[in-house]
């Protein structure tokens, strides 16, 4: 029998925790699995307040706290690194705190799963209940994403993954940038299930137009290598272009435009490289409380 744990980052998401772990016991009523849940405290500025009333299916709940919030990338491979460092044999499945990664399909990742234990597995979205400027927004990055990258990701942190993969993936610091990018990266051979992305599990987004901006350039600096050999090629084909129209003015654009836009994916994977709190993750972790027994 696979043991799986279930590794879940969160910064002051205590009230979607609240709500979260409850329906992911209940996803196990009828499985024998044996499954943990591990949450990532990222450095969170309100206090615990977990009160699960009952849980019956989850072997372990325990909380690992940072010291220092990271971002939910790092704080993801902060935990990654603290299950490699305590040799946990089994599956890992990667989902966020907020309820939008639905539990009801870790059944299916679970049966997914037991064909080749070893083979990541990711959850890609069918759909997305988000208004109508976020799913054009969206729709142009997936575009341009797959222009410079020619990766298709529409996956985010909810994801399969094997110990048998922690060295891999923690091989470089393409993690701390963005985790789905990542296991793209690395992993060319993947199943993937198809589901829903639900609203929000209570309250508000912490994230903003900014924010997610930020992230989706983060995501494809991951392949900025790649990204470099494909502006060169769109800046041939435009030179060629402009030569067929008589007009520099479409060479210059796509030129200057692709110029700033690698300036920026490098610039964010060399800040992100250079910082401390990617060189030694673990050594921002403060303590774990088993919660497990405290609930019953």
């Amino acid at each position: 029998m696979i043991k799986y744990v279930i590794l879940i980052p969160s910064f002051n998401d205590w009230e979607c925790l609240n709500l979260l772990i409850p329906k992911i016991d209940q996803a196990l009523k009828n499985t024998n699995e044996n499954v943990d849940v591990l949450i990532v405290n990222d450095g969170s500025t309100k206090k615990n307040n977990l009160v699960f009333k009952k849980i019956a299916h989850l072997k372990k709940i325990e909380v690992l706290n940072l010291k220092n919030n990271v971002k939910a990338q790092i704080a993801i491979a902060t935990g990654l690194n603290f299950l490699k460092k305590e040799k946990f044999q089994g599956g890992i499945i990667v989902m966020d705190a907020d309820g939008q990664d639905d539990p009801e399909y870790l059944i299916d990742i679970f049966k997914e799963s037991k064909k080749n234990p070893e083979r990541t597995i990711t959850i890609n979205r069918t759909k997305r209940d988000d208004e109508l400027p976020f799913k054009i927004l969206y729709q142009m990055y997936l575009f341009l994403s797959f222009l410079l990258t020619f990766k298709y990701l529409k996956f985010g942190v909810y994801s399969y993954l094997h110990s048998s993969s922690l060295d891999k993936i923690l091989s470089t610091n393409d993690i701390h940038l963005a985790y789905a990018a990542s296991l793209a990266k690395h992993f060319k051979n993947k199943n993937v299930i198809f589901a829903p992305r639900k609203k929000r599990i209570l309250g508000e987004s912490q994230n903003n137009y900014k924010s997610l901006t930020h992230y989706a350039l983060k995501i494809i600096s991951v392949f900025r290598n790649q990204v470099l050999i494909n502006s060169i090629v769109l800046v041939f084909i435009s030179f060629l272009l402009s030569k067929l129209i008589t007009s520099s003015a479409l060479f210059l654009f796509i030129l200057l435009a692709l110029l700033f836009f690698n300036v920026i994916i490098f610039l964010l994977a060399y800040q992100i490289n250079k910082s401390h709190l990617v060189n030694d993750t673990l050594k921002n972790i403060e303590n774990i409380e088993n919660l497990r027994n405290e609930l019953l």
